[in-house]
């Protein structure tokens, strides 16, 4: 089979909240991580486009002094934030209201501000062309055919809805992927047909398994038997091993997961295991329908794989889904620690809010002028356990409860400003282990010698 082209990387500048982001795109696996706002979906948006999924962007409305409207569609110039910051006082304060600087000029001009490169090493620049407008595409100038699907953020709650008739042609790879991405594309663009994706999984897999077998009569369906068969080889690659997944069993009209637990119908599986089951059958239909294109190679996007999972399958969802599915090349936006540290042999990208304030200059009082830029991670961060990544990596400065953090800062208040010494240290340690502490007294002692070296 012919090698299909995936990508290679991405780099954005002076557009929107990015500074400076470079992506060199893991063959296998690419995450991105960082705090809600730092621009992960609207990356993971720049990949997408070349399958299909378009969004548009939103400009930001502003009012000029004279009551004319217009819409910052988010360029800048390089150095445009340096550049304003020191001509502050040069500027006539009553021009815009609540905007530092003059619109751009409307100019319609083709404005580029990234590029993407592919596997075959050709180059497209990332732009879009100055217009006064609401919302506006990207464009990707010799934009190349890059094969993929992607797995949004969202999974719907869904009505029971039985499978009470079935096609009498074979269901095959393209209807069954035809059908199951025609509802996730209606449901994406706001629209609804009726019937859920679950459903359509249902039609799909208990048409393969009444003509695939045949029987006396009935000529068997070798073709779609495979194909019914194939997808049960992926779920045991992907069910959580806690689960205990055995098999499929169609018992019109349901299709029944058979575990060492029970057996259950589909409609009746927790959110985080109709998720992953979910995931399981848009990629690896996807991965079907290719191969009847000729190649096996392919994308996956995935945002935010790790919601309705348990953190044990945030963890092993991302292993699982990359056995399963070898020639495919994942590029995941993610919040979650697990997902983060989930692969050794990966790419991890954390984007950070970096401020462009003058020297001296408080940062935090200039939102405006925090911008984002990429930094990739090491074995050493990757491999952290989740509070450290949490920390370190996402930026949260705390990982215990609030509650509890507030009962150990009422318990090291007695301890300020006192000698340390043994006898201290050690009924603080007793302390905390009574009130059942004892695992955050390392970072109560750190935060006591810090107290007593600054004077505390």
């Amino acid at each position: 089979m012919a090698s299909g082209l995936k990508f290679l990387k991405l780099s954005l500048h002076d557009w929107r909240q990015f500074d400076s982001v470079i992506l060199d795109v893991h063959p296998r696996l690419t995450v991105i991580t960082g705090t809600n706002g730092a621009g992960k979906s609207t990356i993971l948006n720049i990949f997408t486009q070349h399958f299909g999924f378009n969004r548009p962007f939103l400009s930001v409305p502003r009012r000029m002094k004279d009551g004319a409207l217009y819409y910052d569609i988010g360029l800048r110039q390089p150095g445009e934030d340096d550049a304003e910051q020191n001509d502050e006082a040069n500027r006539d304060p009553d021009a815009f209201e609540g905007d530092p600087a003059p619109p751009r000029a409307f100019s319609g001009q083709f404005v580029e501000f990234g590029t993407v490169q592919y596997s075959n090493n050709t180059g497209s620049s990332i732009g879009i062309h100055e217009q006064n407008t609401q919302s506006y595409g990207l464009q990707i100038n010799n934009q190349q055919q890059v094969l993929g699907v992607h797995i949004g953020s969202h999974r719907a709650l869904t009505n029971y809805q039985p499978v009470n008739n079935i096609s009498l042609q074979p269901m095959r790879v393209a209807q069954a992927y035809n059908l199951f991405n025609q509802e996730i594309m209606n449901r994406y663009g706001g629209g609804h047909t009726g019937y859920s994706p679950i459903y359509r999984m249902k039609e799909a897999l208990i048409g393969m398994a009444a003509f695939g077998e045949g029987n006396s009569v009935l000529q068997a369906d070798n073709e779609v038997l495979n194909t019914f068969r194939g997808f049960i080889e992926v779920l045991r690659n992907v069910m959580p091993e806690e689960i205990g997944f055995r098999s499929l069993a169609i018992r019109i009209p349901d299709v029944v997961l058979q575990t060492r637990s029970g057996d259950f119908i589909l409609d009746s599986s927790s959110g985080g295991v109709n998720a992953i089951i979910e995931m399981a059958w848009q990629i690896y239909l996807y991965s079907e329908f290719i191969k009847t294109q000729g190649t096996e190679d392919f994308v996956v996007t995935m945002d935010e794989p790790e919601n309705h999972l348990h953190p044990s399958m945030q963890r092993a969802i991302i292993p699982s889904l990359l056995a399963a599915f070898p020639s495919a090349q994942f590029i995941v936006a993610t919040h979650s620690p697990f997902v983060v540290s989930a692969v050794e042999d990966s790419s991890v990208y954390v984007l950070n809010y970096t401020g462009r304030g003058p020297s001296g200059t408080d940062v935090d009082a200039l939102p405006e002028k925090r911008r984002v830029t990429s930094v990739k991670l090491d074995n050493v961060h990757k491999g952290g356990t989740a509070s450290e990544i949490l920390r370190e990596v996402l930026g949260v400065p705390v990982t215990t409860p609030k509650w509890a953090q507030e009962k150990v800062d009422e318990i090291l208040t007695a301890y300020l400003g006192k000698t340390i010494s043994t006898d201290l240290l050690n009924s603080l340690r007793a302390d905390m282990s009574r009130e059942g502490f004892g695992e955050l007294y390392p970072d109560a002692l750190s935060r006591l010698v810090s107290a007593s070296e600054n004077g505390a």
